[in-house]
């Protein structure tokens, strides 16, 4: 689907932006929400005042769109995600599949998409961004053949995928439901606040025997390494 020209004509003008030195401007994503979006909606697709977000077309990929905070929220290591009383973003970023599937010739099933945050050290901006983008091929084929003995409880996942060692844990249902993963990961933390920036956090749809859930995977970040990386922006499974 092509994008409306007004979002195009919009999202143009923050393309020198986008794709300057990761140093140049790390505060980008928020002046594109604080300064646009949240006035105009455009650049992006749109923005729920309710729960304080908006969908924004990321410029790389066919298919990939970021959640983004409406407040500001630097990322990860955010105090404002330990409180209970911030929205559950994985939550919303789970419900908006639907902006995916739309520039895809078929929608995604359950177990090919996922929802990625970047540790504080493997991110260029400086505001909180969930990227919601099918699952690469491989990803998917290892957890696919290790979601049965993914349990309740954090544990190493078997295999590894894209260099990461991942810890994993499963959550049942159809939606994430009131399970937040940046508090579920909080609670295995010594120090949450000292700790949490370091970490990736990534969310896949699964399909267990029993029923819908999902895996959730963190490790602590190597350099250069994002939880982003277990998702193809090309989207070959749907090709």
């Amino acid at each position: 689907m092509t994008p409306p020209r007004r979002v195009t004509a919009l999202a143009a003008s923050f393309l020198p932006l986008l794709f300057a030195p990761a140093f140049a401007d790390s505060d980008v994503l928020w002046k594109i929400v604080h300064d646009r979006c949240a006035v105009q909606t455009a650049p992006c697709l749109s923005v729920n005042t309710a729960e304080h977000y908006a969908m924004l077309k990321d410029l790389n990929g066919i298919a990939q769109f970021l959640l983004i905070p409406t407040d500001k929220i630097t990322g990860i290591e955010s105090p404002d995600l330990l409180n209970p009383a911030t929205h559950n973003f994985f939550a919303d970023a789970w419900a908006e599949q639907g902006d995916v599937d739309s520039r895809l010739p078929h929608a995604i099933p359950r177990d090919g998409l996922s929802l990625a945050v970047n540790a504080q050290q493997a991110r260029s901006q400086n505001q909180l961004h969930i990227h919601i983008d099918c699952l690469s091929t491989d990803a998917r084929a290892v957890l696919k053949a290790d979601a049965d003995r993914v349990g309740t409880d954090w544990a190493p996942l078997p295999d590894a995928i894209a260099g990461h060692q991942f810890t994993a844990i499963r959550v049942k249902g159809e939606t994430l439901g009131d399970f937040n993963p940046f508090l579920a990961l909080a609670k295995t933390l010594k120090d949450p606040a000292k700790d949490m920036g370091g970490h990736n956090l990534v969310v896949v749809g699964a399909n267990f025997a029993e029923g819908p859930g999902f895996i959730v995977l963190t490790d602590v970040a190597k350099p250069g390494m994002g939880g982003e990386d277990v998702q193809d922006h090309s989207c070959a499974i749907e090709h």
